[in-house]
């Protein structure tokens, strides 16, 4: 995990969607964010936060993790494994890995990839929140293991 955001800026992202900030929302945000690499399951929040929150139920973590993502505040990947989650940062693609299920973020900083997302936008008329794009294969990691 890498630094933890301040309550106050947690704070202001919850608000500036339009979001209640409860105190399990914040840490759930929080512990999102605060994410260096790869994505979590919901499961590996509820066991993360549950020692901080003994009354945190798992319907209460998929509901904030509903919420956020709605709110384009994180992102949710569909994976063969199940969902995972992660913070959304600049535009990325997601690497996904086909044997291990690792998901690695690589931030290319293309303006190729900006550009057709804000045409896209503007063909529909569309606000558009965040973007990531997937690529399923397999890891260097995997591959050496045959």
């Amino acid at each position: 995990m890498g630094t933890p955001l301040p309550a106050s800026e947690l704070l202001a992202m919850l608000d500036s969607r339009g979001l209640a900030a409860t105190t399990q929302r914040v840490a759930l945000l929080g512990s999102l964010l605060a994410i260096d690499e790869g994505h979590v399951s919901a499961e590996d929040l509820y066991r993360e936060l549950s020692g901080q929150f003994p009354t945190l139920s798992r319907a209460t973590v998929y509901n904030n993790l509903a919420a956020l993502g709605a709110a384009g505040l994180i992102e949710k990947l569909d994976t063969h494994e199940g969902s995972r989650y992660g913070p959304v940062t600049q535009p990325h693609v997601n690497l996904v890995c086909l044997g291990c299920g690792q998901i690695s973020d690589a931030l290319i900083g293309d303006e190729g990839l900006t550009s057709v997302v804000e045409r896209a936008a503007a063909a529909g008329a569309f606000a558009v929140r965040s973007v990531s794009v997937s690529v399923s294969g397999v890891c260097a990691a995997c591959r050496a293991r045959g």
